[in-house]
């Protein structure tokens, strides 16, 4: 029937632009979901971008974007995290001596010279102290809010991972819902003469965007959960630099407590 001869025509022709997808994509490595979507059958098909597009439509092309906001804010929270050296902490005792032998000054020396939150949290308080003679409690407040400023430029960004880690799997969700509407539209206006495979076909273009938005989202989630284990740390580490910087102050010559003490 000449129906059946286009729709073989037709078909043959999807699996010529196929495989010319497939060459293109495994020459190069591309970042994100379009180098991980791949077709079963006789072989592993590697879709390139461009036509990871054409086949899961404008909610792909937003998953993609959203992959690519994803992995820039992962690479740039991780050249933070790594230049600011989070889990360096060998300048806390040297300095707390030097404040329990009243050397305030060189207790501030020791910890410029580290350019680390914890450093700068514990080197506000020595600040403090030496403007004045003022209470512990006002030095813990200052301790207390430059800390607050250090962890909040740790934590900057990490909400849109949470965002993308969030919608992307119900984004791919849409994508496959609406893919499986125009699945069964078109097998509607087929209507006698169904072929099996136009509704194979739609029911995989249609997963396609679900696989993209698990994707995105798997990354995107790991790395939060990760990053925010790291803050949680640098949080304590802080709580316990200023409870330090707080008792060698007391303990300081010249301190009040100290007088009363002897």
């Amino acid at each position: 029937m000449p129906e059946e001869a286009t729709s073989v025509d037709a078909a043959n022709g999807a699996a010529e632009g196929t495989s010319a997808a497939a060459d293109g994509a495994a020459s190069a490595t591309t970042g994100g979901a379009a180098d991980i979507i791949a077709q079963g059958g006789s072989g592993d098909v590697w879709y390139s971008i461009g036509s990871l597009i054409d086949k899961g439509g404008p909610i792909v092309a937003i998953l993609l974007v959203l992959s690519v906001i994803s992995a820039a804010i992962i690479l740039l929270k991780i050249v933070q995290f790594w230049t600011s050296g989070l889990s360096r902490r060998g300048f806390v005792d040297p300095a707390v001596d030097k404040i329990e032998r009243g050397d305030l000054g060189g207790s501030l020396e020791i910890l410029k010279k580290h350019k680390t939150p914890l450093a700068r949290a514990m080197a506000s308080g020595v600040r403090a102290k030496m403007r004045g003679d003022l209470r512990d409690e006002d030095v813990a407040a200052e301790i207390q809010r430059v800390g607050t400023m250090e962890l909040g430029s740790l934590q900057r960004y990490l909400r849109w991972l949470e965002v993308i880690g969030n919608i992307s799997p119900l984004l791919g969700l849409l994508g496959t819902v609406i893919g499986m509407i125009n699945a069964f539209q078109s097998l509607e206006a087929a209507g006698t003469q169904v072929d099996p495979a136009l509704l194979s076909g739609g029911i995989w273009v249609a997963l396609l965007t679900t696989a993209v938005g698990l994707i995105v989202a798997l990354p995107a989630i790991t790395a939060l959960n990760l990053l925010e284990g790291k803050v949680d740390q640098v949080r304590l580490s802080m709580r316990d630099g200023s409870s330090r910087v707080i008792a060698a102050l007391h303990a300081r010559p010249g301190s009040s407590q100290s007088r009363a003490a002897q």
